[in-house]
């Protein structure tokens, strides 16, 4: 277990978190502590800027977001971000939507990571979220019936993990990106009802729609029990597949620029979370201040009121603070 302290008290960090420094040191925390045992730096930030990104865009985001215990932090300024900790499976419906999977065995030195991101069907609006992008050991991304709109980023060819992408029956347009070529473990992708989809299917990509498992079929990835895989294209104006990249892969990535959680979007995000909880914190503070100063002053009444009745003084105060 590790701690990170952000404040007047002290910082024990990592290397990747140490680039979020620069904008912390300005908000003038009192005490602000953030613990995570069991998942990477990186992950537990790109979920904190994931929910700053969405949960203000409308009633659908809130509802996706309202399980997320991102903003739990207690009144001494305690935020414990843990997904994949040791009771990640007792507790996992608090992270609705995210899984860390396979990792169960790991030795206890080793950081768990977030490898699924599921919000399907819940008519989430708006482009796809670009905080997707700082889950660099994600397989899976799965957000099919939304009414997500916007293109497809060429950035996801960042994601070298990935081995399911299901964007079907939004309303995204544009083109298939080339970089997508670079996601050479990428099993399915299903990009099927997006009218405004057209072009052309990277060379790379999966081979359109084929069954798995079966007598001669090949064996189903561990990850779907849907013997449908391969590239889905049905309902786009998508037709046939792109040549070959000029230059291939080397050419495609050196184009490529991966983000960063110090990049300013996300900078921003993740210094606006921790403004918010120090508001939070500050509230909570003042509201228990203003409680303890009204119980006492109704026992300092309480107290005049029975010395002049001839009641025990002692008596009364105990009754008071029951």
């Amino acid at each position: 277990m590790y701690t990170l302290f952000i404040g007047s008290h002290g910082l024990k960090i990592s290397c990747l978190a140490f680039l979020l420094l620069l904008a912390l040191a300005t908000l003038n925390h009192q005490w602000l502590v953030l613990t995570h045992a069991r998942t990477l730096d990186r992950d537990v930030f790109g979920l904190i800027a994931f929910y700053m990104e969405v949960k203000d865009r409308d009633s659908e985001w809130r509802g996706a977001m309202e399980k997320w215990p991102v903003h739990t932090c207690n009144i001494s300024g305690v935020c414990e971000i843990d997904p994949c900790g040791f009771e990640f499976q007792e507790h996992r419906k608090d992270w609705e939507g995210v899984s860390c999977r396979y990792q169960w065995n790991w030795d206890r030195s080793i950081p768990r990571v977030v490898t699924n991101i599921h919000l399907p069907k819940r008519d989430l609006t708006g482009a796809l979220p670009r905080s997707y992008l700082l889950f660099d050991n994600i397989t899976e991304i799965d957000m099919d019936t939304n009414m997500l709109t916007g293109t497809l980023p060429r950035e996801f060819g960042c994601l070298r993990n990935l081995i399911e992408i299901d964007l079907s029956n939004n309303q995204l347009y544009g083109t298939i990106p080339q970089e997508w070529n670079l996601l050479n473990g990428l099993v399915e992708m299903e990009v099927d009802g997006n009218r405004g989809l057209s072009g052309c299917v990277p060379a790379e990509c999966p081979p359109f729609n084929r069954f798995c498992g079966g007598f001669f079929g090949t064996p189903c990835p561990s990850f779907t029990t849907d013997r449908l895989i391969g590239t889905d294209i049905r309902g786009t104006r998508i037709s046939g597949r792109c040549s070959p990249y000029t230059g291939g892969d080397s050419a495609l990535a050196a184009g490529l620029s991966c983000p960063l959680p110090g990049d300013a979007f996300y900078r921003d995000l993740i210094t606006r979370f921790f403004t918010e909880q120090q508001q939070k914190q500050k509230t909570s503070a003042r509201a228990a201040n203003n409680s303890v100063s009204s119980s006492g002053g109704d026992a300092a009444a309480a107290s005049g009121s029975s010395a002049g009745s001839g009641v025990d003084q002692n008596t009364t105060i105990k009754q008071t603070a029951k």
